[in-house]
């Protein structure tokens, strides 16, 4: 059985050259500084940190719809839930 090459191995291999395409300057100057690392973050990501979880497809589904008929972004909900633990936890809520 034959192993699968892993995405590292294609950071090295040469890619076909790209054909040269005229872009105005302010195109120019946005992506090179994109390509840098320093994109932009979106202001309702500013001073966040993204937190992450697994779940069922039932839960994720679940949540979705519960806050899709309250009106609330995923978000939101996820955020309230937290406030809720950490209340029952003895905690004090943070917010968002």
């Amino acid at each position: 059985m034959s192993r699968k090459g892993s995405l590292l191995s294609l950071r090295d291999r040469d890619s076909a050259p790209s054909p040269v395409v005229a872009e105005p300057k302010e195109k120019v100057s946005a992506s090179v500084s994109s390509s840098t690392g320093s994109s932009p973050i979106a202001p309702s990501r500013q001073g966040k940190k993204a937190m992450t979880g697994y779940f069922s497809p039932e839960m994720s589904f679940a949540m979705h719809m519960t806050a899709r008929k309250n009106g609330k972004s995923l978000q939101d909900a996820m955020a309230e839930a937290f406030n809720d633990w950490l209340r029952k936890m003895g905690e004090s809520p943070v917010g968002k």
